[in-house]
């Protein structure tokens, strides 16, 4: 719903930082197969760890399958991949997997996935990444919630005291990280989102990749343009007599979208995040708007300004709560809900400066 806007990224940092991220020497009971396998030629002259980047570059050279399908591509490609190039890399890679037969498709399966844990990754560093260079407060795919980090907390690292924050978001793969785990750490495959357009019951491991109304839908694309093609609507009810409009009940909300349907379609964007059904929930928001328009006339907020002395354009915003048109919608929840019920009910926004 809400563009990423990325230019605060630093893409070299977080390259930095995914690529020094090391693997600790097995122990017996561990899971990660890759690392048991080869420990004795990673591990060698008592090495304790291999940073990501050493890892990627052996099996490069020492695993025939990891060869056959990444000799030609460096990590730093993959990590740094842009959204604009995602599909077309997908593909490639994808026509070189299907090539191989069924064992060693299984094979490069569990690499990929010892390779590219973004468990390991996500808490140490993406998450802390994500909050320092984004600094995301709303959820991109609903705009509802906020993700906001929280709960400072005092713990103690290799002998020294830091402050650790909890956060409400999630990153969710835009493209699943289960089937295509070499994208697990790309940065433009992450998506900042609440747990609920996270969860199974709604994204889930839908296939965006491939899916020929969702693989445009990314946020971070530069055609991605939801806000200017798609607008909140109001609608009556049945149960509104006489057009007039006593409670939230009389009144529906639904997200419709102008002279094309690359969002509102059946198994589209809008569907799929349950979006309609999910905004429901918030038609007071949009009551409180309009009981507020039948009380504060330009005239009314005019007068209220000779009363208060507080400029006309200061007290309009903060009582219809405005959003500007060339406002960051994902720094708070509901901004493009406000916005374009602004537009449907005629009141014009200011600009205060």
């Amino acid at each position: 719903m809400i563009e990423i806007n990325y230019k605060n990224l630093d893409l070299e940092i977080y390259w930095e930082e995914v690529k020094k991220e090391t693997f600790q020497k097995p122990k017996s009971d561990s899971t990660n197969t890759t690392l048991k396998d080869y420990q004795d030629k990673l591990f060698i002259d008592k090495k304790l760890s291999v940073s990501l980047e050493e890892l990627y570059r052996f099996l490069q050279e020492k695993n025939d399958v990891f060869k056959t399908i990444f000799s030609d591509i460096e990590l730093k490609t993959l990590i740094l991949l842009h959204v604009d190039e995602l599909n077309h890399k997908v593909r490639k890679i994808e026509e070189k997997i299907n090539l191989l037969d069924e064992d060693k498709q299984k094979q490069l399966k569990i690499i990929l996935k010892d390779v590219f844990q973004y468990s390991k990754f996500q808490a140490k560093v993406l998450a802390p990444y994500f909050e320092k260079y984004l600094n995301p407060r709303t959820c991109y795919y609903c705009n509802i919630d906020f993700i906001n980090r929280y709960g400072e907390e005092e713990v103690e690292k290799n002998g020294k005291k830091e402050i650790e924050f909890k956060n409400k978001f999630t990153l969710d793969h835009f493209i699943d990280k289960g089937r295509y785990s070499y994208l697990a750490l790309s940065l433009f495959n992450l998506i900042p989102c609440c747990f609920i357009c996270n969860s199974k019951k709604i994204k889930g491991s839908i296939e965006f990749y491939g899916n020929e109304k969702l693989q445009n839908t990314n946020p971070y694309l530069r055609s991605f343009d939801f806000d200017e093609k798609v607008k909140f609507k109001l609608f009556l009810t049945d149960s509104c007599e006489d057009l007039d409009i006593k409670s939230k009940d009389n009144i529906d909300i639904r997200l419709k979208e102008n002279y094309s349907n690359k969002y509102d379609c059946k198994d589209g964007y809008i569907e799929k995040f349950q979006l309609d059904k999910r905004y429901q929930a918030h038609k007071d928001i949009v009551f409180e708007m309009l009981e507020n328009a039948k009380l504060y006339s330009d005239s009314r907020l005019k007068e209220l300004q000779e009363l208060t002395g507080i400029p006309y354009q200061e007290i309009k915003k903060d009582i219809f709560n405005l959003i500007e048109d060339d406002a960051d919608l994902s720094k708070e929840p509901f901004s493009k809900l406000r916005k374009d019920m602004a537009d449907e009910l005629g009141i014009e926004r200011v600009r205060l400066k």
